[in-house]
């Protein structure tokens, strides 16, 4: 089986990005991999079908590849189009979106809006922290996710986020603090549980603070385990390597192989259906058919069924069937205004509208909530 190459240029005011999608024999996959100025930000799969010969599979592979150029186009269409914007939950799913696809300089520029149009939302700062640390803003990811911790404690992604920021930062102390409160908020947090792991190993290097160098590699191998007991893919082959580096006291490089099994975790892949199926929700309100928003359900029934103890796709699943009920909601009050104006005097038609109204109030509360 011969591999394809398909490639495509994005520009924009500030930046130009590569679009670059080929198959893999030996991978069996068709790999879709985003870069910005030659450095790569992002890469999506999708599995042959053996039954994709030939033209077959060339077709496939221009399909997955135009599906990926068309996601980024719209992405940045409507950043665009909602400059002007005044919804500041809109422009924080958008940012989040840009997030997923590791476009994260135009997810600050969307976050920082958001936080100015509505700086009540504690979600919205967590997410502009996270992308602070990524372009590596450390000072401001941290003083940004402290905010967040103070508007809602006890959220393990919070901590866990500033955990992460105060490690960049090489601040061992305060990360494991962060990290010990995520665990203790969810105890089933196998990434915050990986973390820890790795601050004890930095501590061990930079030597920041005794007290959490005493009996270094066990409270590293505990929690080592911790995480790979909930998600196994916590124990790859890096991490394998990084233990016996560790048996060894070479503790830097065991924190760099530690950094490198980090990138190598199995997670939930190609997510960014949830954000742009609530970017369409939200843009185009009424417009959304009852059939995109049951493909939507099946598609996270789809996930949840590989991945049963990933607790967000739960809550996405939810806030899915709160929008199909918001949208029944329409219908029902479409149904009740064509009897009326059958017949302007049918009370039980206007009572039954008036209830649906209501209900349909409550449900746009829950709904905007939700996405909060």
């Amino acid at each position: 089986m011969s591999d394809f190459l398909f490639n495509d240029v994005i520009r924009t005011a500030k930046s130009e990005f590569l679009l670059k999608t080929t198959t893999s024999d030996y991978q069996k996959l068709i790999i879709s991999s985003f870069f910005r100025n030659g450095a790569l930000l992002e890469t999506r799969t999708r599995d042959i079908n053996p039954e994709w010969t030939g033209e077959l599979l060339r077709l496939r592979t221009r399909r997955f590849h135009e599906e990926k150029k068309r996601e980024v186009e719209m992405l940045l269409r409507l950043s665009e189009r909602l400059r002007d914007s005044e919804q500041a939950e809109l422009k924080s799913l958008l940012g989040q979106a840009f997030m997923r696809r590791g476009m994260h300089e135009e997810a600050v520029v969307e976050f920082e809006e958001a936080v100015v149009l509505n700086p009540k939302i504690s979600v919205i700062y967590n997410n502009l922290g996270r992308a602070y640390t990524a372009v590596q803003r450390f000072e401001e990811a941290i003083s940004t996710l402290e905010q967040a911790i103070a508007m809602s404690p006890g959220f393990a992604d919070f901590h866990n986020n500033l955990g992460v920021a105060y490690l960049k930062k090489e601040y061992c102390k305060k990360a494991v603090e962060q990290f010990l409160r995520a665990v203790d908020s969810n105890q089933y947090y196998a990434e915050a549980f990986y973390h820890l792991a790795m601050a004890y190993v930095l501590n061990a290097f930079t030597k920041e603070d005794f007290a959490l160098s005493v009996n270094c590699n066990q409270k590293v191998k505990d929690n080592l385990d911790k995480a790979a007991k909930i998600n196994p893919a916590y124990h790859n082959e890096a991490v394998a390597r990084a233990e016996e580096l560790l048996k060894q006291k070479k503790y830097e490089p065991a924190y760099k192989a530690l950094e490198e099994g980090l990138t190598n975790i199995a997670k939930p892949t190609d997510m960014s259906f949830i954000m742009d199926f609530y970017l369409h929700v939200m843009h185009n309100g009424t417009k959304i058919s009852s059939k995109d928003i049951w493909r939507h359900i099946r598609q996270l029934q789809e996930y949840i069924e590989k991945y049963p103890n990933y607790a967000d796709l739960y809550n996405h699943l939810g806030v899915a069937f709160v929008i199909m009920s918001k949208h029944v909601n329409n219908k029902a009050i479409q149904q009740f205004e064509k009897a009326l104006k059958v017949n302007p005097t049918f009370e039980r038609a206007k009572r039954n509208k008036r209830l649906a109204e209501y209900d349909h109030k409550g449900m746009q509360l829950l709904f905007d909530a939700i996405l909060k």
